[in-house]
């Protein structure tokens, strides 16, 4: 089974720290670039089993008032997705967290994380397998350490009644990062390849990661696939 997380910046498509710049006005207004960049994130995701995405855009000014889960499942074959809002700006913008899936999803977590400024949240599913069942989750953390701390350790008493437990997402902190301590020293596992994922242009710094708890066995990898200021990373579960 393939599992992937992508922070995909609402297909705004950063690539350079001058394009935040040149490319600001795809923040504020829509543009058919950012339609051609969906319809490649949609064409890339469409090979995985289940896809949790951060920075998603629900339905905001800047995206034409269009839902980029609904244009998501158009171009895709996933037949099963939650979804939640994390921060409403006007209408300018509605951000959130997405997984779409081929196999069938029961919602378990669905919460803003703990933040000294709200807009950040943690999306949870129990996935029905031939195999059995698991729980991925979908996280996008504050910037602050301090958040960090208190979002981590939320996140796994959030988690802490599923036995098999696939955490994944935009943590916004380095694998050395002693609040990720939270997770590793409490049953869970880093998987790592070693490759940094940010920013995708001249990857320096490794912000998106994936922890997994229980029986679940697996390896994972960044792929070089660009259409964000992040680079995605797959992971391949042995034995779902």
């Amino acid at each position: 089974m393939k599992i992937l997380s992508y922070n995909i910046q609402a297909a705004i498509a950063s690539d350079s720290y001058f394009s935040y710049v040149s490319r600001l006005h795809r923040q504020i207004l829509p543009s058919p670039a950012k339609t051609q960049i969906l319809s490649n994130i949609a064409k890339y995701i469409s090979d995985f089993d289940i896809v949790c995405l951060q920075e998603i855009d629900l339905g905001g000014f800047r995206n034409g008032f269009a839902n980029q889960v609904q244009q998501l499942l158009s171009q895709t074959p996933f037949t099963h997705y939650i979804y939640q809002t994390n921060r409403i700006v006007g209408k300018l913008s509605v951000h959130g967290n997405l997984i779409l899936s081929k196999y069938p999803l029961c919602e378990v977590v669905n919460t803003a994380l703990p933040s000294r400024i709200k807009g950040r949240g943690i999306l949870a599913a129990q996935v029905q397998t031939e195999s059995g069942e698991f729980v991925v989750a979908n996280v996008h953390l504050s910037l602050g350490a301090l958040d960090q701390f208190h979002q981590i350790r939320f996140i796994r008493q959030k988690l802490e009644p599923f036995e098999n437990v696939i955490v994944m997402g935009d943590f916004n902190c380095p694998p050395e990062a002693e609040q990720l301590c939270l997770l590793t020293d409490h049953d869970y596992t880093r998987l790592s390849d070693g490759l940094p994922t940010y920013p995708s242009w001249k990857p320096q710094r490794t912000l998106d990661h994936i922890f997994i708890k229980g029986s679940l066995k697996g390896h994972c990898r960044v792929s070089q696939f660009t259409a964000s200021d992040h680079l995605p990373v797959i992971l391949e579960i042995d034995n779902a």
